[in-house]
């Protein structure tokens, strides 16, 4: 038996203006308990996504879930937004650490996310 996937990534589109198109069609699948790298070099999308999936970014197009839930909207993008309650209540179960994150050099990485 497959396990359910913990984040749901399908035919997610986000554009900056019509000439940039920042993800085109992405697909992932995390499974529960798994570590994931997003690598790339540069403007390839990695913090758009990151930014997607808790929906500090909206997303064009696709679907993002979350333990079966869909992020950031209602209804599929273009539709109806979550309400800032509800968005509020989903990213208290979402961690992310961004690149300029200030860490201090004394700290361990658990250290610092502790104290953030």
């Amino acid at each position: 038996m497959l396990a359910a996937s913990s984040v749901e990534i399908r035919k997610v589109n986000k554009f900056y203006g019509p000439p940039f198109h920042a993800l085109k069609d992405v697909n992932l699948s995390i499974l529960p308990g798994k570590v994931t790298c997003l690598i790339g070099p540069s403007g390839s999308g990695k913090s758009t996504l990151l930014r997607c999936i808790n929906f500090l970014e909206e997303y064009d197009s696709g679907e993002i879930s979350i333990d079966g839930q869909m992020i950031g909207y209602v209804s599929p993008p273009g539709g109806r937004k979550m309400p800032g309650s509800k968005l509020r209540e989903m990213r208290r179960s979402i961690g992310m650490v961004f690149q300029q994150f200030n860490l201090w050099p004394h700290m361990t990485a658990l250290q610092n996310v502790a104290e953030g």
